[in-house]
């Protein structure tokens, strides 16, 4: 892989991002978005990756979402745009995961994926309350917490952990590449001018914005679900703590040290494969309605054709999933029982 030497081109007349990775350009591409917030008032900006296809006549698949957060200096464009979907789409080739949407939301250059004590910076708010509102209403999202993912690097480590953590009923999953896993001591010592800025030198505030306190707070929870994969590179000692930390609580974690400096590209090339096998294991595309048969959240034409396929005896009721009505026989009575639910 060459994620590093990827060449960006971008677009403008159509805010379209295209790039060579792995010596051969995206099959999906990237576009840059805003919209009104109506929490804030303000402007949202976010680049979103479409897989291929997406846009094609005809399709109306859903896709589930992969929320990709920057680390400290970057906004929702940079390189991001292409290691990541490249590293998904990598994965996809290999068939390790299906086609996904990433989303870059802006973490205003150093907001630790927090609300700034000021309001200059609501990142927290735009995240949660704005952006994914927005694009689970404008795109063919799969509009599920079972099929949406939150990961990021360095500060969206932080970030990622800390949302998941906090919300942990919103999201299936969560990835932090070599996170920046402060505490409030180090955050004095290494980062003062986002100790007051941000958090305006409160412990207390900070504390509502930390996936070390909402880890913590949200441990109960936490323990019946996933591991908390943690890829790790430079940022050791952080991320050990961090690690025992949760182990201390009883939560599960995937903690896997790489040889990788403070890189994603690198980081991307050492575990995303893996990565994208972990997230693909713990999705849950179903919408809980037995007719949706290939469990992306509708129940359409899709699943139609997969009934009809089914038509017929079943070797038992438990192993035929078109048998929505249990007796052993696919037939006219599942088909008006799907047609019944369709949408």
């Amino acid at each position: 892989m060459h994620l590093r030497h990827c060449a960006l081109m971008v677009l403008l007349a159509v805010g379209v991002w295209n790039c060579e990775a792995f010596g051969q350009p995206l099959a999906g591409h990237v576009e840059q978005h805003s919209f009104l917030g109506d929490v804030t008032g303000e402007v949202v900006h976010f680049n979103i990756y479409l897989p291929q296809g997406y846009a094609a006549p005809g399709n109306e698949e859903r896709y589930p979402v992969i929320y990709h957060l920057h680390g400290l200096g970057g906004n929702q464009g940079g390189p991001q745009n292409t290691t990541v979907p490249a590293s998904f789409e990598e994965a996809l080739a290999a068939g390790v995961i299906g086609p996904v949407i990433v989303v870059f939301p802006n973490g205003y250059v150093d907001s630790f994926w927090a609300d700034s004590i000021g309001g200059d910076k609501p990142a927290e708010t735009d995240v949660m309350a704005q952006l994914i509102p927005h694009v689970d209403e404008n795109f063919r999202t799969i509009a599920l917490p079972g099929a949406r993912v939150v990961e990021g690097f360095s500060m969206g480590g932080f970030g990622a952990t800390k949302f998941y953590c906090k919300f942990p009923e919103q999201f299936a999953v969560c990835v932090e590449y070599d996170g920046a896993m402060v505490t409030w001591p180090v955050m004095l010592q290494f980062h003062p001018q986002q100790a007051a800025a941000i958090f305006g030198n409160s412990e207390a505030y900070f504390d509502q914005f930390s996936p070390w306190y909402w880890s913590s707070a949200s441990a109960k929870i936490l323990q019946e679900g996933p591991p908390i994969r943690m890829v790790v590179g430079a940022l050791v000692g952080g991320n050990q703590n961090f690690r025992n930390h949760l182990l201390a609580l009883g939560i599960p974690v995937e903690y896997v040290p790489t040889s990788c400096g403070h890189e994603l590209g690198c980081l991307l090339e050492a575990q995303g494969l893996e990565s994208a096998a972990f997230i693909a294991a713990h999705l849950d595309l179903s919408n809980g309605e037995p007719a949706d048969l290939d469990g992306d959240g509708d129940v359409d034409v899709d699943d139609l054709l997969m009934l009809i396929g089914a038509w017929g005896d079943c070797a038992a009721p438990t192993e035929c999933a078109a048998d929505l009505d249990g007796n052993g026989t696919v037939n006219v009575l599942d088909l008006l029982a799907l047609i019944g639910v369709w949408g």
